[in-house]
C-alpha cells in the first residue's frame, strides 16, 4: 500500500449495506489482500462497473487515489446485480496484475478468472436458487455483459436498490428470508426472531424424529424406495409430495410466493425454495420390508 493512503479502516462497516452478508468476508478479505479501492457512482446509464489500474504517474507515488486498484460500481443495483459485476470487475483486476495489457479484456483469460473467482460465491447462502440457476448457465459460456436472463433472475427481487428493500421487508413479515445485505436495525430484529423460531421448530422436529425412530426398531421399519418421475418447477409441484433436487430428498410443504417451503427427508431441516428452481419430482416405486 502506498504511503499517505488514506483507507478506511473499517471496510466491513462501511459495506454492508450494499454487499450480501455471506458475501462480505470474502469480499472484504479480497480487498484488503490487493489493496483496491472501491468507489460508488451515482450515474445511471449501461455502465455498471469498471475496473480501472493504478497510473502510471510518478507522482502517485506519493499518495492518492491514482495509486490504487480502483474498482467502481454503480450503487443503486440490486445487491446480487452488485455482487455479480464486483466479481465481473476483480477478474478485469487479476487479468491486468497477471497479463497486463497483453491480452483481450473479456479473452480466455479473463474468461478463466472470472470463473475461478466467483466460486467461493456460488452458494444458496449468497444468492437465491432460482438465480444460481442462470448464473450456472452463464458461466459454460462467460459472456462480457451482463445478460437478459440474468439481469430478469436479478430484477425479480427488485430493479434497484430501494426495490429491493421493499422486497426484502414484505417476504421478511411473511417469515421468508432471502439472502440480503445488513437492511438495518428494523429488518435485523425480524430476522433474528425467524432464525429463533426456525432453531426452536428444528429442535422440536428432531426431537420427534428421534422419538419415532426409538419407537420403531430399525428391523421393523420399511424401506422405501423412491424414482424420478419428471422435472418441473417447484411451484408446480403440490404439498405433500417428494422432490429431489442436488441429490438430496425433500418434501413440499407450503407454498409461500413466490417461494416454496421443503422439509429435508433425511435431517428434517425446512428451506425456502424459489418458485421458478427446477426439481425432479419422487414416486414411490415399491415398498420392502
Amino acid at each position: 500500500m502506498p504511503a499517505g493512503i488514506k483507507v478506511e479502516r473499517n471496510v466491513a462497516w462501511a459495506l454492508k449495506p450494499y454487499i450480501i452478508a455471506e458475501a462480505l468476508p470474502i469480499v472484504v478479505s479480497m480487498l484488503q489482500r490487493d489493496g483496491v479501492r472501491v468507489a460508488f457512482s451515482n450515474r445511471k446509464g449501461s455502465t455498471l462497473g469498471y475496473y480501472m489500474p493504478p497510473k502510471a504517474d510518478t507522482r502517485a507515488a506519493w499518495g492518492g487515489f491514482s495509486a490504487l486498484h480502483t474498482i467502481s460500481l454503480q450503487i443503486d443495483l440490486n445487491p446480487y446485480a452488485l455482487l455479480f459485476v464486483f466479481v465481473h470487475e476483480w477478474a478485469h483486476l487479476q487479468t491486468q496484475k497477471q497479463y497486463g495489457n497483453e491480452v483481450y479484456p473479456h479473452g480466455k483469460e479473463w474468461k478463466r478468472n472470472f470463473k475461478t473467482l466467483f466460486k467461493p460465491f456460488f452458494s444458496s447462502r449468497i444468492f437465491p436458487q432460482d438465480i444460481l440457476q442462470v448464473i450456472a448457465g452463464y458461466f459454460e459460456k462467460t459472456s462480457r455483459y451482463f445478460e437478459q436472463d440474468l439481469e430478469a433472475a436479478c430484477h425479480r427481487y427488485g430493479r434497484n436498490r430501494k426495490a429491493f428493500a421493499s422486497t426484502y421487508m414484505a417476504l421478511l413479515k411473511k417469515g421468508i428470508v432471502i439472502p440480503a445485505p445488513y437492511m438495518g436495525s428494523a429488518a435485523q430484529k425480524l430476522l433474528d426472531g425467524i432464525r429463533q423460531q426456525e432453531q426452536e421448530r428444528k429442535r422440536e422436529q428432531e426431537e420427534a424424529l428421534m422419538a419415532r425412530t426409538q419407537a420403531s426398531p430399525r428391523s421393523e421399519q420399511s424401506k422405501e424406495i423412491w424414482q424420478v418421475a419428471q422435472t418441473l418447477k417447484i411451484a408446480d409441484v403440490p404439498v405433500g409430495e417428494r422432490i429431489r433436487m442436488e441429490d438430496t430428498d425433500y418434501e413440499v410443504e407450503e407454498h409461500l410466493p413466490p417461494f416454496v417451503s421443503v422439509r429435508q427427508v433425511a435431517k428434517a431441516q425446512k428451506v425456502r425454495i424459489h418458485g421458478l428452481v427446477l426439481v425432479q419430482r419422487l414416486v414411490l416405486r415399491q415398498t420392502a420390508e
